[in-house]
């Protein structure tokens, strides 16, 4: 629910009224079809509630209402557009004047932009949504913005920040972010830690930072053997930890297998397109397409957002949002053995990288064949690669 105000006179509002016993099964049905409606008010002498709902949704309430039999009875209609009307004529001066004072009150008491710095790790987005959450966005009413009362909801509602600031220079807000520390971060690379072989291997380079060497070059180690110990231990010294760290280089004969079954699960659109608009005015979302029919559960997405950009001269806080969706349905495909055999290529390549990153191939193999309708690519290589991957320990006390 919202408060008319400004921009409810702007884009007018229909005032209804109905029994008290209606009131609940109409706010559910607001909620259900996404209707607003604020300025609720209770009669209780004559037991009617009033409510005001804008004058672009009117006939859409109206029409939901009669079909749930929910009795509702329009008590006026208000705003700049009943008053436009009211002109016939004189179109042109009506509009005149309330562009002026409308841009002029737009001008001086909403916000226009909203700059956030400081964040490193806090995505931007992460953090303007946040902010409107709790008051301040783009098209908030600035008199009624509590700076304080905004900074304090933000950091109790977001452990990452640690302090806030916000500042409202004319009509940008510039919020100052702290983040806190990374204390998760800051203790997994303190944990102890040794480094183990990811594979079979035989040792042709290393270069240990931390830790105890428990290898040399020329060595053959097996899968989960250790390479670097981080443990120190002595006869003249206590028992210490570290996290052990380094890249050791090792000779591996490695085996990558694909399969590409000829029958898929493809998509197949079904051709239809449909399309939803909304206007972004100020931070208010007004919407210039509604469609009642449920949008079907499988559909890929497309969103444009168009910015109102004047002569090149700035952004201005309006926008066109426009939400493309595409239904398609799930078949199963057959797929020829040149495609399949096209697909298992680019697959292997892909599982190469994945599995030994950064390797230098000295060997290579592949067989293809046909296999219970799948055709199945095995390659062999034999290569260099950086085997080492930590391991962390728990020292118990």
């Amino acid at each position: 629910m919202e408060n008319s105000g400004f921009f409810g006179f702007l884009l007018g509002y229909c005032t209804l009224s109905m029994p008290r016993e209606f009131c609940e099964v109409f706010l559910n049905l607001c909620h259900r079809y996404g209707f607003s409606y604020y300025d609720i008010k209770i009669d209780d002498e004559n037991k009617k509630v009033f409510v005001n709902v804008p004058l672009h949704e009117r006939k859409n309430i109206l029409t939901a209402c009669r079909v749930r039999k929910i009795k509702v009875k329009i008590e006026g209609n208000y705003g700049a557009p009943v008053w436009l009307g009211s002109l016939k004529n004189r179109w042109g001066i009506a509009i005149g004047v309330i562009l002026s004072v409308s841009l002029f009150v737009l001008a001086q008491n909403v916000i226009w932009r909203v700059d956030v710095i400081g964040n490193e790790r806090l995505d931007t987005a992460r953090v303007i949504s946040s902010l409107a959450e709790n008051g301040l966005s783009v098209g908030a009413w600035i008199p009624s913005i509590n700076a304080d009362s905004v900074e304090q909801r933000v950091m109790i509602r977001n452990d990452d920040i640690s302090w806030m600031s916000v500042n409202i220079i004319g009509t940008v807000a510039r919020v100052e972010i702290r983040e806190s520390i990374d204390t998760e971060y800051s203790e997994k690379n303190t944990r102890p830690a040794n480094l183990v072989s990811n594979f079979d291997a035989q040792i042709v380079g290393t270069e240990i930072y931390t830790g105890f060497r428990c290898v040399k070059d020329g060595d053959f180690v097996r899968r989960g053997e250790i390479l670097a110990s981080g443990i120190y231990e002595s006869s003249k010294a206590p028992i210490r930890y570290t996290r052990a760290s380094g890249v050791v280089w090792g000779k591996v004969s490695h085996t990558v297998m694909v399969e590409i079954p000829l029958v898929q699960a493809r998509k197949v659109p079904t051709g239809e397109k449909i399309v939803k608009k909304t206007l972004n005015f100020f931070g208010k979302s007004i919407k210039l397409f509604l469609n009642y029919r449920n949008l079907p559960i499988s559909c890929d997405i497309i969103n444009y957002i168009y910015i109102f950009n004047p002569f090149s001269l700035g952004e201005l806080p309006i926008s066109i949002s426009v939400d493309e969706y595409y239904p398609y349905e799930m078949r199963d495909i057959e797929i020829s053995e040149d495609e399949a055999i096209e697909l298992a290529y680019g697959l292997l390549a892909t599982k190469i990288v994945e599995e030994l990153p950064d390797a230098q191939v000295l060997k290579k193999s592949i067989q293809g064949e046909m296999v219970d309708g799948k055709y199945v690519l095995t390659c062999h290589l034999t290569a260099i690669c950086n085997i080492a991957r930590q391991v962390e320990f728990e020292v118990l006390k």
